[in-house]
């Protein structure tokens, strides 16, 4: 065998292409027909990095359509009045460590209240809570109830299991 057998052999011919398996994906693809030049072309284009692919600022772009650039003055109108505005540093790094920070304003969810609650206000409180808590259907409490008694069954078993073994082994080594 010459040395450049070798490395042939790994190449399959047109005859042999049935006999690799996964070597092609589809029988009925078709090579691409060759690209076409125009007649003043003679190579591709290459795209310049540097050239300014979106318009700028300084840019003067043409609009056909009065409504389309409307629309699009009041998306950009919009999108400036979006955008998040930094605060003034009047609570912010310039505070010294140790002074006391803003009070915050009654209402929402961190009020605190203005006086202390009665027993009587505590229970109206938890009854409208309980009132939005969602409660399970009878036949859910008893589908519920099978399941952890089955599972603590279970449990109670392995548990069992595992005391008379180690009582067994116990008994063997030292009894």
């Amino acid at each position: 065998m010459a040395p450049n057998e070798d490395s042939n052999e790994s190449l399959a011919s047109p005859d042999d292409r049935d006999d690799l398996p996964g070597e092609l994906l589809g029988e009925d693809l078709v090579e691409p027909e060759p690209y076409l030049l125009s007649a003043d072309e003679t190579e591709a284009e290459e795209l310049d990095a540097t050239a300014p692919v979106t318009p700028t600022e300084g840019d003067a772009v043409a609009v056909d359509d009065p409504a389309q650039l409307a629309a699009a003055e009041t998306v950009a109108q919009r999108a400036r009045s979006s955008r998040p505005v930094r605060r003034t540093a009047e609570v912010g790094a310039t505070m010294a460590k140790g002074t006391a920070t803003r009070a915050r304003k009654r209402g929402g969810a961190q009020a605190v209240a203005a006086r202390p609650t009665g027993p009587v206000q505590f229970v109206g409180e938890s009854v409208e809570e309980l009132k939005k808590v969602v409660w399970p259907t009878w036949s859910q409490v008893q589908q519920y109830f099978w399941a952890v008694l089955v599972f603590v069954l279970i449990v109670i078993a392995y548990v069992g299991l595992l005391d008379l073994g180690f009582g067994w082994l116990l008994l063997k080594l030292f009894g």
